[in-house]
Formats: C-alpha cells, sequence, structure tokens
C-alpha cells in the first residue's frame, strides 16, 4: 500500500471513524486506534500545538488530529532580548498545556510560525520587529526546552496555508497570500504545497526592485524598495509629501473614504504600486487567487481596488480576496500544517522509516 493511500485512508478515519472500509481503511483505523488519535473529544495521543508569533502578540491553540480546536491562548509579544523569542513560546506551550489538562505524550506535533527568513536548519533571520538568537536553530531549542517535536515555519508561509485550507472548493492548488502592513510579505502554495526557496525566502517580495531607478531605490531602502512604496511607511511618507498630516494610515483611509480628494489619491497611487508587485506573481506563478490580509491588506475595498488595477496590469485572471480568516489564519495554518506532520510521522513510525530528530 502507497503511502500516499494510507495518509488518504488516515483522513477519512479521522473524519468518521465507523465508515472506515477495504484494506487501507482498516489499516488507517488500527494506527489511529493503537496510537490513541480516535478517543472522542479526549484522545490518548494525535494533538497538536499551533503557534503564530507576530511583531505585537503570540497566539496559540491546541487542535485534535481531525481538526477540533480545544482552547486558544494570546499574549503580548515579548522581544526585547534576542532569547525573550524562545522563553515566550515554550512559556506559551506549557500554559496551554496546563489550561487543557494535557500531558506532553498527548502531543504529537508543534508548529511555530515567526517572522523572518526560515533556514533549512530552523534557524530565523531577516527578523527586524523580533529578535532570534543569531546562527542557533530556533527550533532544535525548542524541541530542547519542550521536549516535543517542533518546526517552524515563517509566518506568512503559515498563514498562507490556512487561507488555503479556507478556501476550500472555492480555491484552486496554487495560492498567494500577501500581508500586508508595516511591512508586506507574501505566502505561496502551488499544488497544495508550501513553497520556501533555496534559502527559505520565497515570498519576502518587499525586497522585490522597485521604481524608476532600482538601484536608486535599493540603496536609499535597505529593508526593501518595494515595502517603502506599499507599506505603512510608504504611505505615510507618501501623503507627507503631497501635504497632508496624519498620525496613522488608518486615518488616511479614513479620510480618503470620506472624500478627501488627496487622501483618495495616496491610497490609489499605493494600491496602483501593491498591484503593480502582485502582477509579478500573477505573471511568474499564475495563481488561482491571491489573498490579501495585514492591517492594510484587509482593509474592506482594498482587494476590490487591487483587482481592478490587476486586471488592468496583467492578462491572466485571477481572482483576489481579502482574507477570510483575518489574524487568526497563522495559529489556525499552524495547527493544520502540525496535523499533517503528524500524519506523516505516524505513517513513517509505522513503516520502520522514522528519523532521529524532529522538525526544522
Amino acid at each position: 500500500m502507497s503511502r500516499s493511500s494510507l495518509l488518504s485512508a488516515i483522513d477519512a478515519a479521522l473524519a468518521n471513524p465507523e465508515k472506515t472500509s477495504g484494506e487501507a481503511g482498516a489499516q488507517a483505523e488500527a494506527l489511529l486506534s493503537d496510537a490513541g488519535w480516535l478517543a472522542g473529544s479526549s484522545p490518548a495521543g494525535g494533538l497538536v500545538i499551533g503557534l503564530d508569533l507576530g511583531g505585537t502578540k503570540l497566539l496559540g491553540a491546541i487542535g485534535t488530529a481531525n481538526g477540533a480546536i480545544l482552547l486558544e491562548r494570546e499574549a503580548p509579544t515579548e522581544s526585547a532580548a534576542s532569547g525573550s523569542a524562545l522563553e515566550q513560546i515554550s512559556a506559551m506551550v506549557e500554559q496551554l498545556l496546563v489550561a487543557g489538562g494535557i500531558s506532553r505524550p498527548q502531543i504529537a506535533q508543534i508548529v511555530v510560525g515567526v517572522p523572518g527568513v526560515v533556514a533549512a536548519d530552523g534557524s530565523v533571520s531577516l527578523s527586524p520587529h523580533v529578535r532570534f538568537p543569531a546562527g542557533q536553530s530556533l527550533a532544535k531549542a525548542l524541541i530542547e526546552a519542550t521536549g516535543l517535536p517542533v518546526f517552524v515555519e515563517n509566518d506568512v508561509n503559515i498563514a498562507a496555508y490556512g487561507e488555503y485550507l479556507a478556501q476550500g472548493d472555492n480555491g484552486s492548488g496554487t495560492l498567494a497570500f500577501a500581508a500586508l502592513g508595516t511591512g508586506i510579505g507574501i505566502g505561496l502554495i502551488v499544488d497544495g504545497c508550501i513553497v520556501r526557496g533555496t534559502h527559505g525566502a520565497a515570498g519576502e517580495i518587499g525586497t522585490m526592485p522597485f521604481g524608476t531607478d532600482p538601484l536608486a531605490a535599493a540603496a536609499a531602502h535597505p529593508g526593501g524598495a518595494y515595502e517603502a512604496a506599499v507599506s505603512t511607511g510608504g504611505i505615510m511618507a507618501r501623503y507627507s509629501q503631497a501635504g497632508g498630516q496624519a498620525s496613522s494610515v488608518r486615518i488616511i483611509f479614513e479620510r480618503a473614504e470620506a472624500g478627501e480628494p488627496m487622501a483618495a489619491k495616496v491610497i490609489d497611487a499605493s494600491l496602483y504600486n501593491l498591484a503593480v508587485g502582485l502582477g509579478a506573481v500573477v505573471a511568474l506563478l499564475d495563481p488561482g487567487v491571491i489573498v490579501l490580509g495585514g492591517g492594510i491588506g484587509a482593509r474592506p475595498g482594498v482587494a476590490e481596488q487591487v483587482s481592478v488595477w490587476l486586471g488592468k496590469l496583467v492578462q491572466t485572471p485571477c481572482r483576489v480576496s481579502a482574507s477570510q480568516l483575518g489574524a487568526r489564519a497563522g495559529v489556525i495554518g499552524a495547527l493544520a500544517q502540525a496535523r499533517h506532520l503528524a500524519k506523516l510521522a505516524l505513517v513513517a513510525t509505522a513503516e520502520g522509516e522514522i528519523s532521529e530528530g524532529a522538525g526544522r
């Protein structure tokens, strides 16, 4: 029996244990039963933890193998020191276990979404808002701290995975999720899988060459010329240069919606620039849908306006929609990825192929 057939049978058995059939179904049910994954609302195993660490808050949740969420917790991000993230993530895991009355052997997998580029060894770089120990694998450190299997993923990638699953039958195998706020990042799903790239930097679109003189723009904006053009800082700067004064991007959007010509012109130009970058994504990947999230991307009307510009820039049709999951996209995606990894480990164990170590 192929691994894919057994995984499909496991999914079917988790969805409805009473309707399993055939050799694959029997094997899946036996495997799940032996592992303690089929004990109703209080399984002895197969539970997963999803964590989403952002610049301002840490979201955590425990879920079952069949997709139910048992509990969720939230805490403000502590990022003053490089070790703060490791300590806070470990503390959140402990808090979730205690709150749920759950023991460590019941947890099959943890997935953590973090801002920054995640290398193959689980180390994190290019994270300006949250500090991580330089040259150290966050995944390995978390495995040692929690005593559980941990996989570390880029936060936008994991949110993209959550949004992809939320599309259900309305989606396609390819999706781009753009998180736009104080910065911009894109998570890419191709054929149902996260695209990470050789260095873990796929989707770091903020550094894309941009402007009439891309070299000068790159030199002027070390964090990325495209990010400087479309994110919060860029919108604020453009409004100020036009003669306006505002303490936040939210105020500029509200003024545009109220009919102020200057604010409307600034917002339109910013969303046009956003559409130019997304047009490159469409040309390269031909996604079935682009989902916009983040403080700016998820605002009412933004997806519709970007869609209009995108339709004028590229010939390939691409639906643009606002995030369905909002701020919970990351933690929901982390839970889903954790369930997937837990199932792979369960099958590998059954096949006698499990390797030492866990996660990345």
